[in-house]
């Protein structure tokens, strides 16, 4: 007797495999968010950007690990300068608290969204050398669970010298700290910024502005841009359709007022929409082939040979 293919067994594991691959994205995985910031950074400071980088990665909550300035008000140009001397001891390896401060910022962070999570971390100028020197501190079980992002930074993080899980560096092709990061420079000169597995991991960005000061400011438009566009990312991965379509609202005001950053709330909520329809076809066709073997059974009963011998 000819094997005969049980094909509706595998259209049932076919279907089941897609509905566990559609409720993955309703269920992502943990992340948590975290940010350091650059030199001249009072406390009243990080406000602002802690806002608008929640808001652009979907109104989660992100814990800003505080890079302290020396400078006690904003006209205090002696702390400016003192803050450029740390930051210039930072690139030649040197350890403060400020490092020690963010290994234990990363850790706790590493903590809340267990093993499987993983932590999203934002730098910025002085904050990408701390981040730099941290990462030495740091095992590559912890490394792998990390994923970097650093705009205008004092220093270049690739996984060519640090496993973490990805790492883009957003340089302004006009931005004054390009004049202490040989790494970058290089990289801009020869054209090849790529890491160990081979992604782009130093990306040069077009003025906005024209002027190179403003351009190096995290929120300023032209790291704004890449800033919103990583926040697309993030929500794309790691963001559930529903929370998208939620959170899309209220995105959409922000990302409103930058024109080149597209109004997203729509195609979320369709995405979200179509998710759960397939889902509903798929439940539904796999209730159907589970009816019909049911069915089939009950009708396959077993009838007694008749016996001739008593014809």
């Amino acid at each position: 007797m000819p094997y005969r293919i049980p094909w509706r067994r595998l259209l049932q594991i076919f279907i089941l495999c897609q509905t566990i691959s559609e409720a993955k994205h309703l269920f992502p995985r943990r992340t948590k968010l975290t940010w350091v910031n650059g030199i001249a950074h009072l406390p009243e400071h990080m406000q602002d950007p802690t806002y608008v980088i929640s808001s652009a990665f979907g109104h989660v909550k992100v814990d800003y690990c505080h890079n302290p300035s020396a400078m006690t008000s904003e006209s205090d140009y002696i702390g400016f300068v003192k803050d450029g001397i740390q930051a210039s001891g930072h690139q030649m390896g040197r350890v403060t608290k400020e490092v020690d401060t963010l290994v234990e910022h990363l850790r706790d962070a590493l903590g809340k969204v267990g093993k499987s999570g993983k932590v999203i971390h934002i730098a910025h100028s002085q904050g990408s050398v701390i981040t730099w020197l941290a990462a030495k501190r740091l095992t590559p079980e912890e490394c792998r669970r990390i994923e970097v992002i650093s705009f205008g930074g004092a220093a270049t993080i690739c996984t060519s010298e640090f496993p973490f899980s990805r790492c883009i560096n957003y340089y302004a092709v006009n931005d004054p700290i390009l004049n202490v990061v040989p790494s970058a420079v290089k990289a801009l000169r020869t054209g090849f910024s790529f890491g160990g597995g081979m992604e782009q991991e130093i990306i040069f960005l077009a003025s906005r502005t024209g002027d190179p000061v403003t351009d190096h400011g995290l929120l300023n438009p032209t790291y704004l841009e890449a800033l919103l566009w990583e926040g697309q990312r993030y929500q794309s991965l790691y963001l559930s359709p529903i929370g998208k379509a939620i959170d899309g609202a209220f995105v959409a005001p922000l990302t409103s007022s930058v024109c080149w950053f597209p109004n997203f709330a729509y195609e979320t909520t369709k995405q979200l929409f179509l998710t759960i329809l397939h889902l509903l076809v798929w439940a539904r066709e796999l209730v159907r082939i589970i009816m019909m073997e049911v069915r089939g059974k009950r009708g396959e009963r077993y009838e007694q040979v008749p016996n001739f011998q008593n014809i």
